[in-house]
């Protein structure tokens, strides 16, 4: 285990992750988290969250970086997933026009980790070497 193989797109990534899950915790909708008022996209919002860790997980623990990068494309994908169902119940279809169901802190917090997630597995999946063919070519 090394933890100086952590760039930044890894530690964006499981640090958003970790505190998404946190964050699920707390009141979204009204008084309810959003354990208790997102059905199907709890259960991406979790796939997204361990999308992450497993990310950290594997650039920490594994030998190459392919294991990491398709971590890294798997979240991309789930994270485009959430993205759209937490935008849509946040922005669009917010619960009620009633200060008792209104939209609360942590699903705004919750909208910007997804795009912290999302964010750091894209940045993961960049190609860092400076000597590499496409990099030489812009020099």
């Amino acid at each position: 285990m090394d933890l100086r193989r952590l760039r930044g797109g890894e530690l964006l990534a499981g640090v958003s992750a970790g505190a998404l899950l946190f964050v699920m915790f707390l009141e979204w909708f009204g008084g309810a988290s959003a354990w208790d008022s997102m059905a199907i996209a709890r259960v991406v919002l979790v796939a997204l969250a361990l999308c992450g860790l497993t990310i950290v997980v594997l650039t920490v623990t594994s030998r190459t970086v392919a294991m990491a990068c398709s971590a890294a494309a798997i979240a991309v994908g789930v994270g485009a997933l959430a993205l759209l169902l937490v935008s849509y119940r946040v922005i669009v279809n917010e619960p009620g026009p009633n200060a008792t169901v209104a939209v609360q802190t942590g699903a705004y917090l919750g909208l910007l980790l997804v795009l912290g997630v999302i964010a750091g597995a894209w940045r993961t999946l960049a190609d860092e070497r400076t000597h590499s063919a496409a990099s030489l070519r812009q020099t």
